[in-house]
């Protein structure tokens, strides 16, 4: 359903674009959720399992209603904007040709610009400072995702509609900040997306299909927020869509998608749009509010609004007099509960709810509706904050993220940095115009400039009376507490992923209990919208179910990009460095449990809760042993979980030749583990009863030139001297294998044995079946000392209390060396993180693990779809945030090989980049007893899950029995000596 005010009409002719075959008329200027909203089409794609899904958030930070356009794949239909003829499907056609997302790069590095102060975001806060900052002579750059400027509040009218007469105020008063903004010199770009903050003078944002660089003497960010879900049944059908989104169709391209609308939640946006909308001759059904009706107690409140603004609080008196002028029912403490539907919404269910949010029982009933807008407050957009590591602190709202700290102009911990506007925290567009002049006085004055004092005081008078009013206001609209115990178990949580609330629940019951196991264990926050729907459900689902407090830490790790953005656009050519770089090892811990415990006794106790400690804990249980397994942390959340699941059998290419370390002798005598090691995968998923997703395809390592293959030729002479089945494919027989590699390869290296598996899943399923065995787990345990006891065994000191063990096995990973220094004991093991990138889900392209024979790379395709780029590019160590964070360079360098073998890659996003702790040794494990210290053990190997099945069952059978069933001698601690 078109509306239409009557000074308002459309611009242009229309012109037909193509949604899944039929023709639709689309407006220029307007994006293609507008075009498709205007024919009441709200079904715009289908879900891996079928389902229908529609717009949701309408800014563009959810992924939902992505198409496919032209060819290309996952478009934000909210933020494309439609042309003559674009093509556009709901779903990935079989017969379809996938085009490239971008043209590849032809410079030998990302352009790169400077400036004083750049500004992330031009909503109110953005615009405000850009004016300030440019008007005192800095140079300014202002960078938006947008088509258009404005943000949220101001919203302006799209190109494809022209306006008679007089302007409403508010888009009167953004166009005017704009044109002031601009006037004074700020150059504001739009649809610019800023995918990576590398530190707060290294901002990387494409523009106009390009990656550039863009280096700023002082960052404001001003990225505004987007709306909080608060989810139920059904609330994923096509036609249930955020209060912005459908404020964004009414406002910006005058059209909603249906007939007969609800709007549903919590605050004053729900009442402005339900008024906006029928003034513009739109069909509101009813307006339900969460929050009790104000009464006489809330006199005070409205008396503060009275004072601070009058003219605000007389606009909410005109909203309610359009709804009453219209027959509109507005029923206070009252939420929609399901949504129901098949292909699109059809009714909702309502329900009354109490002062604690419990419904209550008795007050169901249903409405017939074809949309549904839900409005339940923001959540603030700190992806670029986060990532730079500023000081963040815990939101007391609902299903909400951190906040990042600031102080009164905006400044974040990290110097340079200031967070403003609602992106920082919620108040307003009077409060984000107010903060914007703020923060442009601070970074002003921190670059030398001359601001004028009446900015900041009469900005400072301003924020004052708006937080005021803004106090007074959520005081009125207070609402009940928001719980998910009530919600039913097939309620969808991560909308990406299509998880639901039951699966949560049960591996929470499982011990599988912290955001971070989640996410590895069933993917939930690992979609195109990276977490940021359903992040804050997850963490107060566990706070819920384990009543344990949640803390900033507990979230989500920041991950770039900010955005998926497409590979092509970041592939830079980048020199081949010489092997693993050791790095510092810091102890990187965030406990997830610290509470004392008495004096504890096991037979054996194993340090480290990675894959090898768990293999430990299972082959060490199931042989009868009284196994203790510590971590300081929580399992699988380094080395183990971050790696990307190769199995392999074959020597990487720098572990043969002259790139390998010893010279590649201590490498080549790991070759017979590999088969051993990938059977004992195999007999492990059989055992467990579960899939481990392993599967057993072959590798291939190929070559791009003659001397790669005669490289190649000389490793296979050696492997197949050590019983590793390989052999050498000519092009002809590479591409018949693997079709989509490049035509350009010259041959490659086919080693049948080798595979993959998912380590986001894996280890969790040994840990079960360890603990099925009598294995005990415990976290948040920091091994502090380490003493021989005279009487044999040892005395352990850790975080929590004081271990007595017969044994003890050092499994502890990239941090062996200093478990081994506590007994006297050099382990010459270091740290080496290391990059990875994963892709949004693609049609099947590889079968086999994929590595490069001159380069550094590994490649694989994963049972979701999505594939795993990796191979050891380095990442780097942030102190600040005690994390490894990838580095540009290497996901250039990286990225760069990786389109050159698998040219599809071009027309795939990047979804998430991560750093994971590679362990370095001398191409070789540490395994066996310390001869200066009886009982105590190392399993320490690089190739780490590939061989930890194989190492831990060997050292089990050594610990148990005194004899293995293969020949531990190459890998003992001797070798260094």
């Amino acid at each position: 359903m078109e509306i239409k005010s009557a000074n308002i009409s459309a611009a242009a002719e229309t012109f037909t674009i193509w949604f899944d075959g039929q023709p639709v008329q689309a407006l220029p200027s307007e994006t293609i959720a507008a075009a498709l909203s205007r024919q009441n089409i709200v079904a715009l794609r289908h879900n891996e399992q079928g389902e229908a899904r529609g717009l949701w958030c309408g800014m563009g930070a959810c992924y939902e209603c992505v198409v496919e356009v032209d060819g290309k794949h996952s478009q934000r239909s909210c933020m494309t904007l439609v042309s003559e003829g674009m093509q556009i499907a709901s779903r990935r056609r079989a017969d379809s040709q996938p085009q490239p997302l971008a043209t590849a790069p032809s410079l030998p590095a990302p352009p790169q610009r400077t400036c004083d102060l750049l500004i992330v975001g031009a909503g109110p806060a953005g615009l405000s400072a850009a004016r300030i900052a440019a008007r005192a002579g800095a140079t300014v750059i202002v960078l938006d995702e947008r088509p258009q400027s404005g943000g949220q509040f101001f919203k302006p009218l799209a190109a494809s509609h022209l306006i008679a007469g007089k302007l409403p105020k508010q888009w009167r008063d953004g166009q005017q900040l704009l044109a002031d903004a601009q006037a004074a010199g700020a150059e504001i770009i739009q649809q610019a997306t800023v995918w990576a903050a590398f530190s707060p003078q290294e901002i990387a944002v494409i523009i106009d299909q390009q990656t550039t660089l863009i280096h700023a003497r002082q960052l404001i960010i001003a990225t505004g927020a987007y709306e909080r879900p608060v989810p139920f049944p059904g609330w994923t059908l096509p036609g249930v869509m955020t209060t912005g989104a459908g404020q964004t169709l009414a406002k910006a391209y005058r059209v909603v998608a249906g007939e007969r609308v609800v709007v549903s939640g919590n605050g004053p946006l729900n009442l402005q749009y339900s008024a906006e909308l029928l003034e513009s001759g739109g069909g509101i059904v009813e307006l339900l509010e969460r929050a009790a009706k104000p009464g006489i107690k809330h006199l005070r409140q409205m008396l503060t609004l009275l004072k601070v603004s009058p003219q605000l609080l007389l606009t909410g008196r005109h909203y309610l007099s359009v709804l009453k002028k219209h027959r509109v029912p507005v029923h206070w403490g009252q939420e929609v509960v399901a949504a129901h539907g098949s292909e699109r919404l059809e009714s909702v269910t309502v329900m009354r709810v109490d002062a604690d949010g419990q419904r209550i029982a008795g007050s169901s009933r249903t409405i017939a509706c074809d949309v549904l807008c839900l409005g339940h407050g923001f959540i603030p957009s700190t992806d670029l904050a986060r990532m730079l590591g500023c000081e963040q602190q815990l939101s007391t709202t609902p299903f909400s993220t951190p906040l990042i700290k600031t102080d009164e102009n905006g400044a974040t911990s990290v110097p340079g940095v200031y967070v403003v506007g609602d992106g920082a925290r919620l108040g307003g567009a009077q409060v984000a115009l107010a903060r914007g002049t703020l923060a442009a006085v601070s970074a002003l004055s921190a670059l030398g400039f001359t601001t004028d004092d009446n900015d900041s005081s009469s900005a400072r008078g301003a924020v004052r009376g708006a937080e005021d009013f803004q106090r007074a206001l959520w005081q009125l609209y207070q609402a009940p507490p928001v719980r998910l115990s009530s919600l039913a178990d097939d309620t969808v949580i991560c909308r990406c992923e299509n998880i639901s609330l039951g699966s949560l629940r049960t591996a929470i019951r499982q011990g599988i209990d912290t955001p971070a196991a989640l996410k590895r264990n069933l993917r939930v926050g690992m979609g195109l919208c990276q977490g940021r729907t359903c992040s804050g459900m997850v963490v107060q689902l566990v706070e819920e179910m384990t009543q344990r407090q949640s803390d900033t830490e507990g979230f989500f790790a920041p991950r770039l990009p900010a955005r998926p953005v497409p590979i092509s656009l970041l592939a830079f050519e980048k020199k081949e460095w010489g092997g693993h770089k050791p790095a510092i090892t810091p102890n990187l811990a965030r406990p997830v449990e610290t509470s004392p415990l008495a004096l504890q006794k096991t037979d054996v106790l194993v340090i480290g809760g990675g894959v090898m400690g768990n293999c430990l804990g299972y082959y060490l249980a199931d042989a009868g042993a009284e196994v203790l397994v510590v971590e300081r942390d929580d399992i699988n959340l380094q080395a183990s979980g971050a790696n990307a699941g190769s199995l392999h059998v074959q020597l990487l290419s720098f572990d043969f030749g002259a790139k390998a370390e010893q010279g590649g002798g201590p490498a080549a005598q790991t070759l017979p583990l590999g088969p051993l090691s990938v059977q004992l995968w195999q007999q492990l998923e059989a055992a467990s009863g579960e899939s481990l997703e392993i599967k057993i395809t072959g590798g291939l390592m190929v070559a791009e030139t003659p001397q790669e293959m005669r490289f190649l030729e000389q490793k296979i002479k050696l492997e197949q001297s050590y019983g590793i089945d390989a052999c050498l494919l000519d092009a002809t027989q590479l591409a018949r294998l693997s079709p989509h590699l490049s035509p350009n390869l010259t041959g490659a290296e086919f080693c049948p044995m080798e595979g993959k598996i998912n380590p986001l899943r894996a280890t969790y399923v040994v840990n079960q079946m360890a603990r099925n065995k009598g294995a005990r787990f415990q976290r948040g345990t920091d091994v502090m000392a380490i003493e021989p006891l005279k009487s044999g065994g040892y005395r352990v000191q850790t975080s929590r209390g004081v271990i007595e063990a017969r044994r003890v096995v050092n499994a502890a990973g990239a941090w062996a060396a200093r478990i081994g220094e506590m007994v006297g004991a050099a382990i010459p093991v270091k740290g080496a993180p290391l990059q990875m990138v994963v892709t949004e889900r693609a049609e099947p392209l590889i079968d086999h693990l994929i590595a490069h024979a001159g380069r550094h790379l590994s490649l694989k395709q994963t049972a979701h779809g999505s594939l795993l780029i990796g191979g050891g590019w380095s990442a780097g160590f942030n102190p600040a945030m005690r994390m490894n964070q990838s580095q540009r360079e290497s996901i250039e360098g990286n990225l760069w090989v990786a389109t050159r073998v698998l040219p599809a890659l071009e027309r795939l996003h990047m979804v998430r980049s991560w750093a994971g702790m590679n362990i370095n040794i001398d191409g070789a494990p540490i395994i066996g007893e310390l001869p200066t210290q009886r009982g105590f053990y190392n399993a320490v190997t690089s190739n780490g899950y590939t061989l930890a099945p194989v190492v831990a069952h060997s050292l089990t059978q050594l610990i148990l029995s005194g004899s293995s069933d293969i020949n531990l001698a190459p890998y003992h601690i001797s070798r260094f000596n």
